[in-house]
C-alpha cells in the first residue's frame, strides 16, 4: 500500500514537474515574442520618421497643415475658430518651412536673403497686383563702427528693398542723411535701428560678422 502510495505519489510530482515546465517555457517564449514585436515596432517607427516629410498640399497628414504640437492646424473651415498657430503667426508653420530644405544660416535658421538671391522666392511689394513694382534699391552704405578693432558695416539697401518699403524705415528710424543716426551696439540690442527688426524677423545680432562685412583701415599713428 505504501509502496504504491509512493509510486503515485512521484507520479504527481512528475507530472507537475512537467505542467510548470511548461508553463515557464511558454510564458518565457510569449515573453521573448512579445519583446521582438516591440523591438520590431520601434525599428518602423524609427524608419517611419526617417522617412522625409510630406508636403503633399492634398494631404491633411501633411506638415504644412500641422502645428507646433505635431496636431492638426485646421480644417479650413471658415465658420470655426482658426488654431493656435493661425492665430499666433498668420500661417506660420515652423514644421512646414523647416522640412522644406531652405537653405540655413549657421544657427540653423532660414536664410532669406540667400533664398532671394537664388531666386528660391520673389517678394512682391504688396498683395494688391495692381500696385506697381519697384525694383530693389541698388547703393550700399558704409556705417564706421566706433570700434578700432571692429570691423565696419556695409549696409546693402537692395536686400532690405526686396521686403520692404523706403518709408517703413525713413524717416521714422533712420534719418536719410550721412551723419544723423548716432547708433550704437546697446541701443541696437534695445530695438533702435537695426533691433528694430534683426533679433525678431531678421537674423540675430550675435551673428555679428554678417553685417561688420568691411575691414576697417589702419589707424595712423
Amino acid at each position: 500500500m505504501k509502496a504504491t502510495f509512493k509510486k503515485a505519489k512521484v507520479a504527481l510530482l512528475f507530472s507537475l514537474m512537467i505542467f510548470l515546465g511548461f508553463a515557464v517555457t511558454g510564458s518565457f517564449d510569449n515573453a521573448i515574442s512579445a519583446t521582438a514585436a516591440k523591438k520590431d515596432a520601434a525599428s518602423k517607427k524609427s524608419e517611419k520618421s526617417a522617412e522625409a516629410p510630406k508636403l503633399d498640399p492634398t494631404d491633411v497628414g501633411s506638415v504644412i497643415y500641422l502645428d507646433t504640437a505635431g496636431k492638426r492646424a485646421g480644417v479650413g473651415d471658415p465658420n470655426r475658430p482658426a488654431s493656435a498657430s493661425v492665430q499666433l503667426g498668420r500661417g506660420w508653420h515652423p514644421q512646414a518651412l523647416s522640412a522644406a530644405g531652405l537653405p540655413k544660416d549657421r544657427y540653423g535658421l532660414i536664410d532669406w536673403a540667400k533664398m532671394v538671391r537664388e531666386n528660391l522666392v520673389k517678394p512682391r511689394a504688396s498683395l494688391d497686383p495692381a500696385d506697381e513694382e519697384m525694383p530693389p534699391l541698388q547703393m550700399d552704405v558704409l556705417i564706421t563702427a566706433k570700434g578700432d578693432f571692429v570691423n565696419d558695416v556695409i549696409y546693402p539697401h537692395e536686400m532690405h528693398t526686396w521686403w520692404l518699403k523706403c518709408e517703413i524705415c525713413h524717416p521714422g528710424i533712420f534719418m536719410p542723411a550721412q551723419g544723423q543716426n548716432n547708433m550704437t551696439m546697446t541701443g541696437i540690442v534695445q530695438g533702435q535701428w537695426c533691433g528694430r527688426c534683426h533679433g525678431k524677423v531678421a537674423f540675430p545680432l550675435t551673428d555679428c560678422k554678417r553685417c561688420h562685412t568691411s575691414p576697417k583701415k589702419a589707424v595712423k599713428k
